[in-house]
């Protein structure tokens, strides 16, 4: 991106994405970071107290048209306990190298279905619960 100074002359802004997203919302904290010092994505989520931490594969990331999909499986019905995935979407953000943080407002997406479901259930069976989220996104060189 090019800046015109007072002078005249034209300045090369260089811009950068950001790879730390710390946020917060009620009784919830997420602090992803796709690329950490080990070369792997991390993701930690606390909700009511309760830390789950994950890493490389466990995170799956796609690009969407809502922006990035951050997913990762809190339960996976393991005793019959149900499936639940928490999704985080993180929107297009970009950074300039002198300010390298800015604000963000997004969502994260927790989706829950049962384990277990006779053949001949009817109705819905998957349940989403929005959890509204605000923090930090930066770009964090080592």
């Amino acid at each position: 991106m090019n800046q015109t100074t007072q002078a005249g002359r034209t300045e090369q802004t260089e811009i950068s994405q950001p790879n730390l997203f710390e946020l917060t919302g009620y009784n919830t904290q997420i602090s992803y970071s796709a690329t950490s010092i080990s070369g792997v994505p991390l993701l930690t989520y606390t909700q009511n107290g309760e830390t789950r931490s994950f890493r490389g594969e466990e995170i799956q990331s796609e690009q969407t048209s809502l922006g990035e999909s951050v997913t990762v499986v809190l339960k996976n019905n393991a005793a019959d306990e149900g499936f639940e995935s928490l999704t985080l979407l993180l929107p297009t953000i970009n950074l300039s190298l002198k300010s390298p943080t800015s604000s963000v407002v997004t969502l994260a997406i927790l989706s829950q279905r049962p384990g277990f479901i006779p053949a001949d259930t009817t109705g819905q069976l998957q349940q989403y619960q929005s959890l509204y989220l605000y923090g930090t996104a930066q770009n964090v060189t080592s």
